[in-house]
């Protein structure tokens, strides 16, 4: 009977050392995935949320172009990750899981047309991204949500001098089965 007991303690205490290893590798394991806990909750909308925004679009400058501006990208843009999201991206359209736009003319574009893109404009590169979003407010709740529902890459082109010229639009690819909109030409 001593025996057994003291053979029960041994495999409790090796137990209980092999999952909290187990649990540290699982922990380590997302913290080098980067990966962060999503609040389902807050995805969709609550139906007692209002449109506040329709479609809107705005860009963010996601490589700084004016390098006396450094506090924009190292205090408001820090977190951003725009060359993971990229590779989500453009592996998405690889994948044929998403579909790639030109974002003048609002056609569709090939794989081949995308891989040409890349040939010339890498994904590090790029310095601009634009969202289309919907925005909502549950007044009653007090939260906001947003839809982004387009994203385009676009890149910096720069002059022989190295002053920002403008900017080159890359694909533009829609989520949240919404609809293609027209090309930046028709508007």
């Amino acid at each position: 009977m001593k025996h057994t007991k003291i053979i029960i303690l041994a495999l409790i205490v090796i137990f209980s050392a092999c999952k909290s290893e187990k649990t540290n590798e699982s922990e380590n394991k997302e913290d080098t995935n980067n990966k962060t806990e999503i609040n389902t909750d807050l995805l969709n909308a609550s139906d007692s949320a209002v449109v506040v925004a329709d479609s809107i679009m705005y860009i963010t400058n996601v490589i700084n172009p004016d390098p006396a501006e450094d506090y924009y990208m190292d205090e408001w843009l820090s977190g951003a990750k725009t060359e993971v999201l990229a590779n989500f991206i453009f592996n998405a359209v690889y994948n044929k899981r998403l579909k790639a736009y030109n974002y003048i003319t609002g056609e569709e574009m090939s794989v081949q047309e995308v891989e040409d893109l890349e040939k010339e404009w890498k994904r590090e590169n790029i310095g601009q991204i634009l969202f289309t979003e919907d925005w909502y407010f549950d007044e009653k709740e007090l939260k906001m949500y947003k839809q982004v529902n387009s994203i385009m890459l676009a890149y910096y082109t720069y002059s022989e001098d190295g002053f920002v010229r403008g900017n080159k639009a890359g694909i533009r690819i829609y989520l949240n089965n919404t609809k293609p909109m027209k090309g930046a030409q028709d508007y």
